[in-house]
């Protein structure tokens, strides 16, 4: 039993040193980081398009019987050429809409604020129209700076991995003694 735990121990050790490295990456350089995970996710579709391509013509080559090789060889090519192409003007495009969402929520819950003072004459409308408010606010931000956007939520991402990273040594730490 004591191995299984020294084990398992180990594991958290090596995946918080993977989390600290890849938090530490999003963290300060977010924007090569992406890029980084861009490319490496077209790779990895890439990579294995060729080998389903291979398999497929492998298989056609010794008769055998036939499979979705080649056809997911191709969707797999052409997944990485979407992701080579595409990624960045897709996350770029991505908080626009949740921004416009927001926007169009914020109003939608100042609206509520107001109309449910009329209706609750106890009830301030004040949290309703604050809340509302930061929600148009930050729709606005999400709008009109789309991909700066994007890149504060990967460090975001990055500190909140660091510390996840942290946290699971520590616990493993403890679970040691």
């Amino acid at each position: 039993m004591y191995s299984f735990i020294n084990q398992i121990r180990n594991y958290v050790w090596l995946k918080s040193l993977a989390y600290i490295i890849f938090g530490l990456l999003f963290l300060f350089e977010p924007h090569e980081t992406l890029n980084i995970f861009i490319i490496i996710l077209a790779v990895f579709f890439a990579v294995f398009g060729i080998i389903n391509l291979i398999s497929g013509w492998w298989q056609r080559s010794h008769d055998d019987i036939t499979s979705y090789s080649l056809t997911v060889g191709v969707s797999q090519l052409i997944i990485a050429l979407i992701i080579w192409i595409f990624a960045k003007p897709l996350l770029a495009f991505l908080p626009f809409i949740v921004g416009l969402t927001l926007v169009i929520m914020g109003i939608s819950k100042t609206v509520d604020g107001i109309q449910q003072h009329r209706e609750y004459v106890n009830v301030s409308p004040f949290p309703n129209s604050l809340y509302g408010i930061l929600l148009v606010l930050v729709g606005i931000m999400l709008m009109f700076n789309p991909f700066g956007t994007v890149l504060v939520v990967l460090q975001f991402f990055g500190a909140t991995l660091v510390v996840m990273s942290i946290l699971d040594i520590v616990m493993a730490w403890r679970w040691s003694r």
